[in-house]
């Protein structure tokens, strides 16, 4: 199975994208876990390890992924995968 985070993993990842500000435009955040394949599924949210700070208007507002739907927000801002290597390899630098 997968490696699951523990509650201080976690939190220090929370933090950390939360410090980070938004992926896309660096306000403030929400923790968004990716979704679709391979990160969820019906019921089954992603890993807290497959997370990435959006802020409201890009995680649920007008220009968010949750109300442009996956496909065309990808088709905007690039795939989520991208998104979470970039930050991924950002955060270590940073630590």
């Amino acid at each position: 199975g997968a490696i699951r985070l523990t509650k201080k993993e976690r939190k220090i990842r929370f933090e950390s994208l939360a410090e980070y500000g938004c992926i896309i435009c660096m306000r403030p955040t929400e923790i968004h876990h990716l979704i679709g394949h391979p990160y969820s599924s019906m019921g089954k949210k992603a890993e807290d390890k497959n997370t990435i700070p959006l802020c409201v208007e890009h995680h649920r507002g007008g220009q968010g992924i949750h109300h442009m739907g996956m496909r065309a927000w990808e088709g905007v801002y690039g795939t989520q995968e991208h998104l979470l290597n970039k930050l991924n390899k950002r955060l270590t630098l940073t630590n």
